[in-house]
């Protein structure tokens, strides 16, 4: 395949020929690059963005084995004889970009994550929200081999799920010990912390009191509560003390994933959220939070639901709809849920899978080849009817640009993409999943400077880094891990968008993993180096 194709500029070939073959094509690059496997590899004359916020400056690097040996002039010092020379001018030299959040329960069947290595990501953090956990986990990680290093949380939905199915009541006392019985399992396995989200059924049946009580077996050094938040529209203040409460009641610290304001009508409240963040880590306990850069988000048509209507699975939500009374008080709560969830509008609703024929199209194109009128009632019984039939996944278009940037600019803030592993070409992903990090670069660096180059590179390396606990990794420093990104940094942008998503980001030359390329000039090598991190006796994650 033609080098350009595969996403890095034309020019950028000419910058990185390795010295191997000159006039060789990107596709042959990667291969002679993979057999080479040099111990040593110098980037040189690059731009030099090593995660802390620092200023870019010029300096080399110099790559031995699977760490940082040097940088700046002690590069060239301290390389051997048998060091690869890379000529990097022109290109921003960074660490690995670290995704706090991502979807990967299935690597085994997506291990070389593609559409996360063209974003430039080396790292993924499995916080399980509401994705099922690999079970027993230490098993399924120690036969992992994958290209990027991988994270994971105990995840509290799946554990719920496997004990209780989609029970709507509080657990008895030996559900309580199952339950957290599979959340020690899972610590003692190396899961970073527990990780919950209470937006999902059947994790939206559990009280605080329960959360707390699975949370503390996992309060070991160095663990954490990861959360997708119960509410993120109208309660979204009180999702976020009840995450601070479990932080207060376990002594661990809270990172909230894919913090965002939904629903036309809580629009604005980033600013009291980040007011509370910051008065928490001053006070205690420690929070910190994600964000990506879009103003769509993507999951599960419950979502539109109240939990009650959702017990019991499908079976459950058919027999409480034959009864008139029950659906209309049904019909009655989902309006204030639709306002809170969307735009508003039913085009704020885009189909991914689950509505046969309309995968890229909106509920509003569905009711109209319905024949139904184009309002909102038609909307939520059409809605209902959907559910009914065993729901769907959408892109759900509900926040607000302003929101978003106030986010992203918060020195807390870690950059995420909240993607799912993808085949490419299948379905209709959001295009979070392919161009979550450049976009970033691209729209809010270069475009919009609502962040500087380094900012932005330390809320994508450092900063995640050091919410969770990773030990050697986010900084390009000697003796650090070699997760490395080379990226231009007037070329790297997303392509991908909600209507045409199969589509890689352009400008990144370079990534290695753990001293590995896994891209080399664009192309990807088929090396899969990456590591499962675990949670360790002293508290790094390693």
């Amino acid at each position: 395949m033609p080098f350009r194709a595969l996403g890095a500029p034309t020019g950028m070939r000419r910058r990185t020929a390795l010295g191997l073959l000159a006039a060789a094509s990107g596709a042959a690059l990667a291969p002679r690059l993979a057999r080479a496997a040099p111990r040593e590899i110098l980037l040189r004359g690059g731009t030099l963005v090593d995660g802390s916020g620092a200023p870019g400056r010029s300096a080399d690097v110099l790559i031995r084995g699977d760490r940082i040996a040097a940088t700046g002039d002690a590069a060239r010092a301290v390389a051997s004889r048998r060091a690869t020379a890379l000529d990097v001018g022109g290109l921003v030299v960074a660490p690995g970009f670290i995704e706090p959040h991502a979807h990967i329960s299935t690597i085994d069947q997506f291990p070389d994550a593609a559409n996360y290595l063209r974003q430039g990501v080396t790292t993924l953090v499995a916080s399980l929200h509401s994705i099922d956990q690999p079970y027993p986990l230490g098993r399924f990680i120690d036969r992992l081999h994958a290209a990027p290093n991988t994270v994971w949380t105990a995840g509290h939905t799946w554990t719920r799920r496997r004990v209780m199915g989609l029970a709507n009541r509080a657990p008895t006392g030996e559900e309580l010990r199952a339950m957290a019985a599979l959340v020690r399992q899972a610590m003692d396995d190396g899961a970073i912390g527990f990780g919950t989200g209470l937006e999902y059924v059947p994790a939206a049946y559990a009280t605080l009191d329960e959360v707390v009580e699975i949370a503390r077996v996992a309060a070991r050094p160095g663990a954490m509560y990861v959360t997708h938040l119960r509410d993120e529209g109208a309660r979204l203040m009180p999702a976020l003390e009840e995450a601070l409460e479990v932080a207060r009641r376990t002594g661990l610290r809270v990172h909230v994933s894919h913090v965002k304001t939904t629903g036309r009508a809580n629009r604005g409240q980033s600013a009291a959220f980040l007011r509370r963040v910051d008065a928490a880590n001053l006070a205690g306990p420690r929070a910190t939070f994600d964000v990506y850069a879009y103003t769509a988000y993507s999951t599960y048509s419950d979502v539109v639901f109240p939990a009650w209507a959702l017990a019991g699975g499908t079976d459950g939500f058919r027999t409480r709809i034959a009864d008139a009374a029950t659906r209309g008080r049904l019909k009655a709560e989902m309006l204030r849920i639709y306002a809170d969830q969307t735009g508003g509008e039913l085009s704020s609703i885009q189909f991914r899978d689950g509505v046969e024929g309309f995968a890229g199209r909106t509920l509003a194109d569905y009711v109209a080849a319905l024949g139904r009128p184009l309002d909102l009632n038609a909307g939520l019984e059409t809605l209902i009817d959907l559910q009914a039939a065993g729901g769907f996944t959408a892109v759900f278009h509900a926040m607000d640009e302003a929101d978003v940037e106030t986010f992203l600019r918060h020195p807390l803030a870690c950059i995420s993409a909240d993607g799912d592993l993808v085949e490419f070409g299948r379905g209709v992903p959001h295009p979070r999943s392919y161009g979550g990090f450049p976009r970033v670069l691209a729209r809010y660096v270069r475009e919009r400077a609502v962040l500087s180059l380094e900012d932005a590179v330390r809320k994508m390396t450092h900063g995640p880094a050091a919410a969770h606990g990773l030990a050697l990794r986010g900084l390009l420093r000697p003796g650090h891990y070699a997760d490395v990104t080379v990226f231009a940094p007037q070329e790297i942008a997303d392509t991908a968008t909600f209507t045409a998503p199969h589509q890689y980001p352009v400008g990144i030359a370079h990534v290695l993993v753990n001293g590995e390329f896994v891209i080399a000039d664009g192309v990807a090598t088929g090396y899969r180096p990456g590591r499962p991190l675990r949670l360790r006796a002293d508290g790094t994650v390693g």
